[in-house]
């Protein structure tokens, strides 16, 4: 098993860094030929990029080192209603959803592979308006959502009022509503913070809400081959993804997963 694992971790290191590989791969057996991605069509370029030129992003690099290992072509599929996102995969409108937050509810419906990477929601203001310090702060202001998101959840979790909850269809208007004062306040990831930050200098990290989790990738139940491949891959480019989020994520960033965890 050990040997196994080595002989993945090599092959994953050397894909994701893109080394030269000699001649094409043959598909694996029991897999699709052609890998449909189902990708939400706001997710950002340091994560997603749908753009051919320039840095892949940090879920593109896995997903394009695993369809390189098996031979696979991968097509991407933009999803712009999240809360149908689900639905494509289940009716057969893609094999694999990236990046999406493991939870009970969604265990129901698909299969989770292994960790990609960890979650923590946080509640973010925008200067000149204050940090949100509490959950009781959280509940006093009107707070943007996604729905069908866990963005939402946690908010709903958190006893803020149906009220006081001002629906977007994604993060990109979501965070434009927060620059606009249409709300006070919004829930998103650490991850999708930090690269928030960077187009938006005045966005603000508040408290952490909700519990820690975990990001991966999702499967119909009945593709069971394909999520055993994942995983295998997921396995052994552990430290290949420790690598790539120091590529792709901020020092702030960082240092607030490792402050997520430690709460």
């Amino acid at each position: 098993m050990r040997r196994r694992v080595m002989r993945w971790t090599l092959a994953a290191c050397m894909l994701v860094s893109c080394a030269a590989t000699a001649g094409a791969v043959e598909p694996t057996p029991g897999l699709p030929a052609r890998l449909r991605v189902l990708v939400p069509a706001d997710e950002m370029p340091e994560m997603f990029s749908f753009d051919a030129k320039g840095e892949p992003g940090f879920e593109r690099e896995v997903i394009e080192g695993f369809c390189r290992i098996h031979g696979l072509a991968l097509d991407v599929v933009k999803v712009k209603d999240f809360d149908q996102i689900i639905p494509m995969l289940q009716r057969g409108d893609g094999n694999v959803i990236t990046g999406i937050v493991d939870t009970e509810a969604r265990r129901q419906k698909v299969a989770f592979t292994s960790e990609v990477f960890p979650v923590r929601h946080m509640a973010i203001s925008r200067r000149p308006g204050p940090a949100v310090r509490t959950r009781d702060d959280l509940r006093a202001l009107r707070v943007g959502v996604i729905p069908g998101t866990t963005w939402e959840q946690v908010v709903i979790d958190a006893g803020v009022p149906k009220a006081r909850r001002v629906a977007f269809r994604d993060a990109e208007l979501l965070v434009d509503g927060l620059r606009r004062g249409q709300v006070d306040a919004i829930v998103m990831t650490v991850f999708d913070f930090a690269l928030a930050k960077k187009h938006d200098a005045e966005l603000v990290a508040g408290a952490f809400v909700g519990k820690p989790g975990a990001a991966a990738l999702a499967v119909r139940p009945e593709d069971g081959r394909l999520l055993e491949a994942l995983n295998g891959y997921l396995q052994g480019m552990r430290q290949a993804r420790h690598t790539l989020l120091f590529k792709y994520l901020s020092e702030e960033a960082l240092t607030l997963i490792a402050q997520a965890r430690r709460e």
